[in-house]
């Protein structure tokens, strides 16, 4: 341990130096020291000057610095007040002066602490909060819950009912889907988080809906604030932006320390790795695929440890082996290592990322650029195993944003980012935002807000559908619902229905529960999208139909029936939820529009879209309850989830009304209990609020 004189002689060396070096070296200091009850008061003082209030022991402190702590300390909904450091009052400020604010600030700033603080204080009625990803909804969801869930009613999906005081966190198709709900209620707080995915250069396929989403709320809310990491410029005022104030902040509150592996003599990336891993603290790994998580999953098979498994990794492990059959994630829990990627079951990210949050569970995750938005846990260690993100080099914002994983303000002062291939140059970001209108082509609310040439491309589209449909059918088509999917697919479609071929009646036998009725799954076939690319069997066709079996049968029968893996049918299930309930929902719209005697097929698009399991069951599955355990509470007659009135809300009640304990009985009762079940409901109890 450091003696006083020690850290007096570091602190006055740190004094002389200009204001970035002066907080990354207390940092430093600060990871040397590790017991904040060693700090001095000279410590406590030069910790006030860099601005970051909350690491000042008041215990320690001189009396100025103590009352700048009090001064500095913000309800943010739960029982005792916090201290903000200086830059996140700063911004709490303004938002409290009703501002409508861009904030572009690292990873490990306390973003989240800023929404909880204007929350708390401001008391809004209604908050909407957009969310990139199911996880990071989930994770707002539970921090919130625990915070306000007394006082609001939080709302993630669609089968909810609104209350006198809500919050909403929704992806943003799930947010454009909801707009007529709240059109006509007072909207208090718009917050979108991740706001750089408003360019389709951040997210090709997702972009156009998201401008959407904040053109339409934006005409109905009180105050907006959207959130962002590493944008230094946003390129021009545009019709997203043009009535807030973008401020960029590049204050660490924590420092990131870089090592340059690639560039060692010898440098093996396996043997590199066991080093690192050696050193027993967490470790977050990025890789550029899917698959080459697995590669990196056997690399650290290979490694002979002698550690005692804690039980809790070994239920997991026999549970999954259970449920999933083979899987390299059941022998990888056995070396304390879990995976992350975007298309994994919800519950199996939810629980990993739980268990890599315990001090007893999980000592590293390997994951794709899921990472930088699905996961918002703290690391000592990143390894960046890659610098692709699939078959592209990465680009200097995703590299910022990968490596600011590292670190994590109150844990780790010091992160520490290995780099096992040379990283993209550091480029200044500019948030360039040009509109996307594939989501708005028959919205006119939001068309005369665009920029002309914007309009033009909506009228082309116009004139192209006419001639395609017939004016009055577009007419009729403009007031149904929103289409999904971008123009081409949606001239594809129409072109598709009315081909001389096609036989409208072949809708009627989607309603059927029986698979080989579905002719119209060939005719799909037609359209790009609907296919999926490298997995073992690309026969959608035949996917879709053997997956209608997936609230019957258990997956290890799936997969056999299937002939992929367990990989490709994460990726299938969620084609198939997502692109492929997509285009059939803007199918049926088209139709409806086009041919009088269309059967209206939203029950089958909801089939998809929920994976051909109940819908409440589906949705449990973002509340952290796996559909394995579902399907024993539906056995045991705990809820009917085959009940087609049953709403999401309904379902938590009857939760609520229950205990982990009491299900537990149930299922001892019946001689079906798994070790590891009462883990999973514990947290999903957890999620649940009082």
């Amino acid at each position: 341990m450091m003696t006083n004189e020690q850290i007096f002689d570091e602190c006055k060396k740190i004094y002389t130096l200009d204001e970035k070096e002066k907080a990354n070296e207390l940092f430093r200091l600060l990871d040397k020291i590790g017991d904040k009850q060693a700090y001095p008061p000279v410590l406590n003082h030069l910790i006030r000057e860099v601005g970051i209030y909350p690491y000042i022991n008041q215990d320690t402190a001189i009396f100025s610095d103590r009352l700048v702590c009090e001064c500095f300390k913000t309800d943010v909904g739960e029982n005792e007040p916090k201290i903000l450091h200086r830059e996140q009052s700063r911004i709490l400020k303004q938002l409290l002066e009703g501002k409508n604010l861009i904030l572009s600030a690292p990873t490990s700033f306390g973003k989240s602490f800023i929404i909880d603080a204007l929350i708390a204080i401001k008391k809004p009625s209604n908050i909407l909060i957009i969310v990139p990803t199911i996880s990071l909804m989930d994770e707002t969801r539970r921090r919130l819950t625990l915070k306000f869930g007394g006082k609001y009613h939080i709302i993630t999906t669609s089968g909810s009912e609104l209350q006198n005081k809500n919050i909403f966190i929704f992806p943003q198709e799930r947010a454009l889907e909801y707009f007529e709900n709240l059109r006509e209620k007072s909207l208090d707080l718009f917050i979108v988080d991740e706001f750089y995915k408003i360019s389709s250069k951040y997210d090709k396929d997702r972009s156009s809906i998201l401008q959407h989403t904040i053109l339409k709320y934006s005409k109905i809310v009180s105050q907006k604030y959207y959130l962002c990491p590493n944008i230094d410029e946003i390129s021009q005022q545009n019709i997203f932006s043009e009535d807030m104030e973008f401020i960029p902040i590049s204050n660490n509150t924590v420092f990131i320390d870089i090592f340059q592996s690639y560039k060692e003599n010898d440098f093996n990336k396996s043997s590199k790795l066991f080093e690192v891993l050696s050193q027993n603290f967490k470790t977050l790994i990025y890789t550029k695929s899917q698959n080459e998580i697995k590669n990196v999953c056997g690399e650290i098979m290979s490694l002979k440890e002698n550690k005692v498994i804690p039980k809790k990794l070994l239920d997991f492990s026999k549970w999954l082996l259970n449920h999933y059959g083979e899987f390299y994630l059941v022998e990888a829990l056995k070396r304390f290592t879990g995976i992350h990627h975007g298309k994994l079951h919800r519950c199996l990210s939810q629980i990993q990322v739980k268990l890599f949050e315990e001090e007893d569970g999980l000592k590293t995750i390997i994951s794709t650029s899921s990472l930088i938005e699905g996961i918002n846990i703290p690391a000592k260690n990143l390894v960046l195993w890659n610098k692709l993100k699939g078959n592209t080099k990465l680009d200097s914002f995703t590299y910022r944003n990968i490596i600011g994983r590292s670190g994590r303000m109150f844990k780790y002062f010091v992160g520490n980012v290995y780099l096992f291939e040379e990283p993209p140059s550091q480029d200044r970001e500019v948030l360039e935002i040009e509109v996307q209108v594939d989501s708005m082509l028959t919205d006119e609310e939001i068309g005369q807000e665009l920029p002309n040439d914007k309009q033009e491309e909506i009228k082309s589209f116009k004139e192209k559908m006419i001639n395609l449909m017939g004016k009055e059918q577009y007419n009729k088509l403009r007031k149904l619902s929103k289409l999904k999917n971008k123009k081409e697919t949606i001239i594809k479609l129409v072109e598709l229905l009315k081909s001389k071929d096609f036989d409208i009646n072949a809708f009627k036998y989607l309603l059927n529960d029986e698979p080989t009725q579905w002719g119209l799954l060939a005719k799909m076939a037609k359209i790009p999208i609907f296919h999926i690319q490298n997995v073992q069997n690309p026969n959608m066709v035949e996917l879709i139909k053997k997956l209608s079996l997936n609230w019957n049968k258990d997956i290890p029968y799936l997969l056999n029936e299937m002939s992929i893996s367990l990989d490709d049918f994460f990726q299938v299930e969620n084609h198939i939820s997502f692109k492929v309930s997509s285009l059939f929902a803007d199918m049926n719209i088209l139709a409806q529009a086009l041919f009088s005697t269309a059967a209206d097929i939203s029950p089958f698009v909801s089939k998809l879209s929920n994976a051909f399991l109940p819908s409440v069951v589906y949705t449990l599955e973002e509340f952290g309850l796996p559909r394995m355990l579902s399907k024993k509470l539906h056995k045991y007659n705990f809820i009917d989830f085959e009940n087609n009135d049953l709403k999401i809300d309904e379902a938590l009640k009857t939760f609520k009304k229950s205990s982990v304990e009491k299900i537990i009985n149930l299922f001892k009762t019946h001689n079906d209990f798994d070790a590891f079940d009462e883990y999973i409901l514990k947290y999903f109890y957890d999620g649940l609020g009082k």
